[in-house]
């Protein structure tokens, strides 16, 4: 049966508190003077072709931006709180378990993704609102619903999961006040568009629920993210 997904249902917001303090101080840091050398992928990723798109088909997991400076590693409750309040770029492994990103990669906030120095390794782009709708789209095209990306060790035996091999697996995420949660539950992508000045857009991935959410969350949070090839 084919199912079809509400991409614009509105804005699922996942907390109530707050974000980065100062979005001012944001804007400051970005407009600071970057180094613009490529260096090459820490590492080399799966793909997988879904409509005209091709994905990694698997989540980042790079420790440094495009440029080569490296990423603030967040490895306490404190470091991931002060870095979302002072909107700094960061990432963690769920759980702080080092052994877990071999297979579900980072957690990044959103400083993280919308820095100037690049997330998206070479050769990559981080997906906008947009890029998600065309992969949904491909979706309903194919007649195939959101158990066809998802990794069946996430969704059990489903006869259509993961035949799209994307390979999304239930990596959780990070609230801003540093609280993990939703592994094994909930499979969860950055957007690179903002949503407000404290929220950014992200795709969300449900256990055995055949539609996507779509929604937005504080972007001192932490969440997995997914390129495409440019």
């Amino acid at each position: 049966m084919r199912h079809f997904f509400n991409f614009s249902c509105g804005l699922l917001l996942l907390s109530s508190l707050g974000a980065c303090s100062s979005p001012e101080e944001a804007k400051q840091k970005q407009s600071k003077p970057v180094s613009t050398r490529v260096v090459e992928p820490s590492q080399d990723y799966d793909t997988c072709q879904i409509g005209q798109q091709v994905w990694m088909a698997q989540n980042l997991n790079e420790p440094h931006f495009r440029n080569g400076d490296p990423i603030k590693q967040a490895k306490t409750l404190d470091e991931w709180k002060k870095a979302g309040n002072t909107c700094t770029p960061a990432w963690c492994y769920y759980d702080n378990d080092s052994a877990l990103g071999k297979k579900i990669g980072k957690l990044y906030n959103f400083y993280a993704v919308n820095d100037p120095r690049g997330l998206a390794p070479k050769g990559w782009a981080l997906p906008a609102n947009d890029d998600f709708q065309k992969l949904l789209r491909a979706l309903g095209k194919m007649d195939k619903d959101a158990m066809a990306l998802q990794h069946p060790s996430f969704v059990g035996d489903y006869p259509d999961s993961d035949v799209l091999k994307f390979h999304a697996y239930g990596s959780g995420y990070r609230k801003e006040a540093g609280a993990f949660s939703g592994k094994d539950e909930y499979a969860s992508y950055w957007s690179k568009d903002t949503a407000n000045t404290y929220s950014a857009n992200a795709l969300y991935l449900n256990k055995n629920k055949f539609d996507p959410l779509w929604g937005s969350y504080y972007k001192s949070g932490g969440f997995s993210v997914r390129c495409l090839r440019k």
